[in-house]
């Protein structure tokens, strides 16, 4: 099957669109906010900005699946399958702090053939779209061409790692790198495709939380699987490894495991 894909990124974008006016519309604003049974907040922005991206799909593509971070999922095993996350990095757009976005990702017959990273208030958007270039605002983009960890600018959310060996190997990432920064959400992805840091190691997600990274990044010339050095997928353990070219990220995967 030969899958539109003008078509779909050109609804994707609109679909970013709408992410960004509704939570620009609470950022920095008083917000309620609520805690999850997983002890993550979750604020209305996160709900509202859902809501109007799943309007506008079941209106568009009313046999297309979606799967989203805050409400049920809809048709899962449908050829077509729309994965959202309204607002990653829900800390920080609580905290004002710019990082945050909007994650959108289409898969077909469970692959991944197309992945926003949406980041408003940085007015910078990513579209990666299967064996094409990823663009950001329209100019395409590439990954960096350091080839070792010595080199290397690695971005971490390492406070939540949570199990031993992927612990362990983000200390040895942090003595052997060049530089080293805590924090990012998924603009550090963005940074990552636009050839500007180099490496980003995470654990524990989720696939709302990942799935649209791996277009983006694959289509700037980088690499991104999990701790095992495996594609991610529907079923991914949640760690993450992404660097910017296929030599780094070998040594990478052999230091961690």
């Amino acid at each position: 099957m030969i899958i539109d894909t003008e078509e779909f990124s050109k609804f994707a974008n609109s679909l970013a669109d709408d992410a960004s006016k509704t939570s620009m519309h609470y950022f920095r604003n008083k917000i309620e906010i609520e805690i999850k049974d997983d002890e993550s907040p979750v604020t209305l922005a996160d709900k509202e900005t859902e809501q109007v991206l799943r309007e506008r799909i079941r209106k568009e593509y009313p046999d297309h699946g979606i799967l989203g971070e805050e409400y049920e999922n809809e048709k899962i095993d449908s050829e077509f399958l729309w994965v959202l996350d309204p607002i990653d990095g829900t800390r920080s757009y609580i905290a004002g702090h710019k990082d945050f976005g909007n994650l959108i990702a289409l898969l077909h017959n469970k692959k991944p053939v197309l992945g926003i990273i949406n980041c408003p208030a940085h007015g910078e958007r990513w579209i990666g779209v299967k064996n094409q270039k990823t663009k950001c605002n329209g100019k395409d983009v590439q990954t960096s061409a350091i080839k070792q960890i010595k080199d290397a600018y690695l971005f971490t959310s390492g406070l939540y790692f949570d199990e031993p060996q992927i612990r362990k190997g983000l200390e040895l990432l942090k003595e052997k790198s060049r530089y080293y920064r805590l924090g990012g959400d998924c603009y550090m992805y963005g940074m990552l495709a636009s050839g500007l840091i180099d490496i980003v190691l995470e654990d524990t997600l989720k696939v709302h939380d990942y799935m649209a990274l791996v277009n983006v990044i694959e289509g700037a010339g980088g690499v991104i699987t999990d701790k095992f050095g495996q594609d991610i997928s529907l079923d991914s353990d949640g760690s993450l490894v992404a660097s910017s070219t296929s030599s780094l990220h070998d040594e990478i995967i052999k230091l961690i495991n």
